[in-house]
């Protein structure tokens, strides 16, 4: 099991280097990786550290293949966030060529990533759904039309995968996304001005696109003080830890088992559709063929009745032949009896 090490201490350098760890694990090992570093936090006295870290949520299926492919291709998953900056400025000049040559490379750079995605077969040693590859797709999407959703993608923290719809970002569930908060953290990084638990809780809401939880838990933190025993709000925070982590694994579970599922589905969709056809084709062959032997019967009869109707004129014809043999040769005797004898 991977240890996440590096999270002791209040600077918030090590706490960023302690969550892009997690994000980078491999997926069933987030949930012990985080309990561990939260543990660890906690026992070297950094409440600020150990709070966010606990508050993380281990990522969906789909949110951790976004992650793990926005840390390979850093390269690519940056072209399509600048993409995202050059079709907002052709939006607002209004200029329609532009917007269109944009939008065919957008499509290009997306589908480029999830094909390659799709021929290396899986990521970090895990197989790549379909449904997986679906949502990959959608997201990296998000990251082009929204800037928020391009700096958490480009971050590889996300917890669910994104989709642009018509009035701006949700999740899997279909849910409005929190993406604004990665980019307020980002700039309070780069003034260098925050305070190292403001930094933090910024930084957390963005890790786990659950901020207002983690920003209460920062600031009791902050007015308690490091010295501060908080043993009934430890108890409370194990109780909660342990449900969200058996949650978190009941829904890695169920999308593991929802991911099979959808590709059984389409295997034997694939596999419906040409037999159907197929027997489509038979059906018609049959009714050709029904058709087929009832013209046949009805000649068979009418061939049969005849075959009867000409096998009664031969009898007749035999029996009147038998009838004139029967004549002549009468004829013949009295022919025989009527010559003078000597």
């Amino acid at each position: 099991m991977s240890e996440v090490p590096g999270t002791t201490g209040a600077t918030g350098a090590t706490s960023e280097q302690a969550v892009d760890r997690l994000f980078a694990l491999p997926l069933d090992e987030f949930v012990a990786a985080r309990n561990a570093a939260t543990k660890e936090a906690t026992a070297a006295g950094d409440t600020v550290g150990a709070a966010r870290l606990s508050a993380l949520t281990k990522p969906t299926v789909a949110a951790w293949v976004v992650n793990q492919v926005a840390r390979a291709h850093p390269e690519q998953v940056a072209s399509l966030v600048a993409l995202g900056d050059d079709l907002r400025a052709a939006t607002e000049a209004r200029d329609r060529a532009r917007l269109t040559e944009l939008d065919h490379e957008r499509r290009r750079l997306v589908d480029a990533l999830v094909r390659e995605v799709s021929q290396a077969g899986g990521v970090g040693g895990r197989p790549v759904s379909g449904e997986a590859l679906r949502r990959l797709g959608e997201t990296l999407t998000a990251a082009v039309m929204d800037r928020d959703a391009g700096a958490l993608v480009q971050a590889g923290r996300l917890t669910q995968a994104l989709q642009h719809v018509g009035f701006g970002i949700v999740d899997e569930s279909g849910e409005d996304a929190d993406v604004v908060s990665l980019s307020a953290e980002r700039a309070a990084r780069r003034g260098g001005g925050a305070a190292a638990g403001t930094r933090a809780r910024r930084a957390g809401a963005a890790a786990g696109q659950d901020g207002g939880a983690e920003e209460r838990q920062d600031d009791e933190a902050s007015r308690s003080g490091p010295g501060t025993e908080h043993s009934g709000s430890d108890t409370a925070l194990a109780d909660a830890e342990l449900e969200v982590s058996a949650a978190a694994a009941e829904i890695d579970r169920l999308e593991g088992r929802r991911d099979q599922a959808v590709d059984v589905v389409r295997e034997a969709s694939d596999a419906v559709g040409p037999l159907d056809a197929r027997l489509s084709e038979l059906d018609e062959q049959i009714a050709r063929l029904a058709a087929a032997r009832d013209d046949t019967r009805a000649a068979l009869d009418e061939a049969r009745g005849a075959l009867c109707a000409a096998e009664g004129a031969l009898a007749a014809v035999d029996r009147e032949l038998e009838a004139a043999e029967g004549r002549a040769e009468e004829a013949r005797r009295r022919r025989r009896a009527a010559r003078p004898k000597g």
